[in-house]
């Protein structure tokens, strides 16, 4: 008689929410040492030094869209497939974005501080320096896939206008494609969905922030190396830069005594934008699924180097 069916052993670095129904033939493991496939967020490292480490590792899964923490060629050098869940953080990353355009625009920050401080009553209660109408203000977009066409949509509710600029795009699926230097000057606000690569590490800079309007409002929520951070400081001390918001930074989180904190016109969150309690599920859910796919013996949608199914990879959970 033989014996029970072994069961694909799978790593989350979270724990997986309540709603997610783990399939019979899963474990899920405590540690990625004893799985077959991981599921892990941008601040898991899987490289070369990981896949020899775990030898029974056969797929990483990464929940969410950016991948640059996972060295692909190396995975795929050692049989080891890689993944991704670009659909899973789209709404919440886009309202995130949204959040911190209107924190910003508003200056909310300012106002909850000068409640706190029993400084909001009297003749200067009306006071909001900096506070802007977004109606009819341009939005630029760097970037226009999933998160910033729909982010785009979002605020063409709003009256706002939008340009984008994406080098991948022949048409725009909202707004204006246009060229880079036209966005940097005409954006009142200017929202960053690009990965980080080596064409887009800094592309805020002293020379791209001098070239923008006066007062312009920077959204950051794809990765902290889009922007340089010192360049992003002075413009803030000067003045040319009106405010900022940033879910993703250098490093994150930040220390408590970075620069960039405390400022009424800045807002800073922890790289948190795709993780509503929904969005969590869907993160989750989508990325358990891809590594399944594959430990079953399917390819899954979002396989991100084909090499990786190459023949002589056994897949079989079970060989």
């Amino acid at each position: 008689m033989s014996g029970p069916e072994k069961k694909s052993g799978v790593w989350i670095d979270r724990t997986p929410p309540p709603e997610i129904a783990i399939p019979s033939d899963v474990e899920l493991v405590d540690s990625p040492e004893h799985a077959d496939g991981v599921v892990v967020a941008a601040d898991q490292p899987w490289d070369d030094e990981a896949c020899r480490r775990l030898p029974n590792l056969k797929v990483v899964v990464r929940s969410g869209i950016g991948y640059d923490n996972v060295d692909v060629a190396a995975c795929a050098a050692h049989g080891v497939a890689v993944c991704n869940t670009p659909d899973a953080p789209t709404v919440s990353t886009a309202e995130h974005a949204l959040a911190l355009m209107l924190a910003v625009a508003k200056r909310l920050k300012n106002s909850d501080a000068r409640i706190v401080a029993g400084t909001a009553g009297g003749p200067g209660r009306l006071t909001r320096p900096g506070a802007l109408e977004l109606d009819g203000r341009i939005l630029g977009l760097v970037g226009c896939g999933r998160i910033g066409s729909r982010l785009g949509r979002y605020v063409e509710a709003l009256g706002m206008k939008i340009l984008v600029y994406d080098p991948y795009l022949e048409t725009a699926p909202v707004g204006e494609l246009v060229g880079l230097d036209q966005l940097w000057a005409s954006a009142d606000v200017i929202s960053l969905h690009a990965p980080a690569t080596a064409e887009t590490r800094h592309i805020i800079n002293t020379d791209s922030l001098t070239a923008m309007r006066p007062g312009v409002v920077i959204i950051n929520c794809a990765r902290g190396a889009l922007v340089d951070q010192e360049a992003l400081l002075a413009a803030l001390d000067s003045g040319h830069v009106g405010g900022a918001g940033l879910d993703v930074t250098e490093p994150e989180p930040l220390p408590p005594d970075h620069p960039l904190l405390g400022r009424d016109n800045v807002v800073v969150t922890p790289h948190v934008a795709s993780t509503t309690t929904v969005g969590i599920v869907r993160l989750i859910g989508q990325a358990l699924e891809q590594a399944l796919i594959w430990l079953r013996g399917g390819t899954p949608e979002h396989l991100l180097d084909p090499a990786a199914a190459h023949p002589s990879v056994d897949r079989r959970v079970n060989p």
